[in-house]
């Protein structure tokens, strides 16, 4: 079966201190592959790798990750050492995430300039792998240069966690192709997924790389309910508090309404090629992660 995550969504007003840690223990215990979390700087969601380290403390096995961390915000070799500690404190556990930004406040909260962002992110990740294989960098790039420079601790996986990426622009498509490890489709665009995926096989072969080496991904997000207009409702809210309005048909893009109704969404989803599926909850209450552990994980293995 595809591997399934789950991705803890919910802005820190909605949520008690412990309730992320309490959701990555108890996705561990319900089986789930694995735990991750968003990225913003404009909004009020927890900062990942922070949260995520909390998660690393009260957990032995769940995979934990960024879906996705917006790497231009951040300076190389400050960020390759956060996500080398995360990874040696779980034990080689990350699955680092990254996206490339979609909004200019972001960019204008860190002072990070909105323009060349993804190549400003591209700059970033070739760095971050040299520091975490190499002693003694020299790099003169065109937004970063270091010299002489190692770094410790090294990641606990060799070279280096695996890096995905999302969004679906051509020019992530290809970055995909070139430099990753992993994709990640959002929600409105798992439908095009085969599309999507001919685009980064083809910048793959362009290079030399094998895509099959490259993990197909997705994230989506859920609301469990008997009552699918109130499963609708609890989207919406979230949709448009996180994106500011509603740009898209919830019932056909989203996994709402009973739990049999949702499992055979995510059959259909994972059919398309699909091999993790990374979920987020839409409510903050741990009894929705328990419904999806008790009533849908089951079936997906069956």
């Amino acid at each position: 079966m595809a591997k399934i995550g789950v991705c803890f969504v919910n802005p820190a007003p909605q949520v008690q201190p412990r309730q992320v840690i309490e959701a990555a223990k108890q996705s561990e215990e319900l089986g789930f592959h694995s735990f991750w979390l968003i990225d913003r700087i404009a909004y009020d969601n927890l900062e990942p790798l922070t949260a995520l380290a909390a998660a690393a403390a009260v957990t032995e096995k769940i995979r934990l990750g960024t879906s996705v961390l917006l790497a231009a915000l951040r300076q190389p070799a400050l960020l390759a050492k956060m996500v080398a500690t995360l990874d040696f404190l779980s034990g080689g556990r990350v699955t680092l995430g990254i996206g490339f930004g979609s909004r200019e406040n972001d960019f204008t909260a860190t002072g990070v300039p909105f323009n060349q962002r993804g190549s400003r992110a591209e700059e970033t990740i070739r760095l971050m792998k040299r520091l975490w294989r190499e002693d003694r960098v020299s790099f003169e790039g065109k937004f970063f240069n270091v010299r002489n420079l190692t770094l410790g601790p090294r990641p606990i996986q060799s070279p280096h966690p695996p890096i995905w990426m999302g969004g679906t622009a051509e020019t992530v498509l290809k970055r995909v192709g070139r430099l990753a490890n992993g994709y990640i489709c959002g929600s409105s665009a798992i439908q095009d997924f085969s599309t999507l995926w001919e685009k980064i096989a083809s910048a793959a072969i362009e290079v030399g790389r094998d895509p099959q080496e490259i993990e197909k991904a997705a994230l989506t997000f859920i609301a469990i309910d008997e009552n699918k207009g109130r499963a609708i409702d609890a989207c919406a809210a979230y949709v448009k508090r996180y994106y500011g309005q509603v740009r898209m048909d919830i019932e056909k893009h989203l996994l709402v309404g009973a739990p049999e109704e949702c499992a055979e969404r995510i059959e259909s989803f994972i059919g398309k090629g699909l091999q993790t599926l990374i979920v987020g909850l839409v409510t903050p209450e741990l009894k929705q992660l328990e419904l999806f552990g008790r009533k849908i994980l089951p079936r997906l293995r069956s």
